[in-house]
């Protein structure tokens, strides 16, 4: 018997320290989209497939529920790989398991900029960590 190619790898086990709850997803999703030049969110949806009506309605937090699998697709085209994990098991939201520490801590250093609102942008004196003094 020859093994199927649709059979997916074993689950293993979690690391859960690798996981986010479902609202700081929510949240750097938004800030993502909030990035996409003006007039460009229609032509991501249709790119990537996504139903614009419900990206529109998770960026503008209008949503009358949650969304993990629509979030996890938009993540998945935003090239930030995550799974989905119910912890506890009967909990009514999941959160998102990432692959590694380090982009578990990429994903935290950009939400944390994206919060403060001061993203350290290359050569500007935020990414230098350089104080605004004047010069002598």
């Amino acid at each position: 018997m020859v093994p199927s190619p649709h059979i997916s790898a074993p689950l293993g086990f979690p690391d859960l320290n690798l996981t986010v709850p479902y609202a700081d997803v929510l949240r750097y999703a938004q800030f993502r989209l909030l990035m996409l030049p003006k007039g460009e969110l229609k032509s991501f949806c249709e790119q990537h497939e996504l139903p614009y009506t419900s990206i529109v309605g998770l960026k503008n937090n209008s949503l009358k529920r949650e969304e993990p699998r629509l979030l996890q697709r938009l993540l998945r085209n935003l090239d930030v790989a995550t799974e989905l994990i119910r912890i506890p098991p009967n909990s009514e939201s999941p959160r998102f398991l990432f692959p590694s520490q380090e982009a578990l801590t990429t994903f935290q250093k950009q939400l944390k900029c994206f919060d403060s609102g001061t993203p350290p942008l290359p050569g500007s004196e935020h990414a230098a960590g350089a104080s605004a003094a004047p010069a002598p």
